[in-house]
């Protein structure tokens, strides 16, 4: 889902539209299967999307981020546990847009390769925005495909 978040006055007001997926002409039923994943794992950092727990469910249990350049990976207890303290700060996402580069299955593990551009809305009203190349590994486990690996290359905000 694509948020778009308008503050008018003391309001603030979200409105959810699918987001755009852009890259190559066709899915597979199986990339579909894939994408619905990135979007559920999108959907959890909206307002009312759900918060850590559900982006929690998404992730596999062996799931780690490493940001190219820096020598620390996060495992996943690490990383829900920021996403928590994000979401109890009174952040979220209020606008996503995505290029879908690739989605390569093989078996039971998909990669993806993805260009993600986020706006963040802060509990006062604030924003920032963010972009960044992320090349990803998915596992199929549970009838559904869970995030196990990101690797997070951050770039310039065009």
């Amino acid at each position: 889902m694509k948020n778009l978040c308008y503050v008018v006055g003391p309001l603030i007001l979200l409105i959810s539209v699918p987001s755009p997926v852009r890259g190559q002409d066709a899915w597979t039923d199986e990339q579909r299967r894939v994408l619905a994943s990135i979007e559920r794992l999108s959907a959890a950092t909206a307002p009312n999307g759900g918060g850590a727990d559900a982006y929690a469910e998404v992730l596999a249990d062996e799931f780690s981020r490493w940001t190219t350049g820096s020598d620390k990976l996060t495992g996943k207890d690490e990383w829900v546990a920021g996403i928590e303290e994000w979401f109890s700060d009174g952040w979220r996402v209020s606008n996503r847009d995505q290029t879908v580069v690739e989605i390569a299955i093989n078996g039971d593990t998909a990669h993806t390769r993805r260009i993600v551009t986020e706006t963040y809305l802060g509990p006062d009203g604030e924003t920032s925005t963010s972009r960044a190349a992320l090349a990803e590994t998915w596992i199929e486990a549970e009838g559904g495909w869970l995030l196990s690996r990101v690797n997070v290359d951050v770039l310039d905000v065009p």
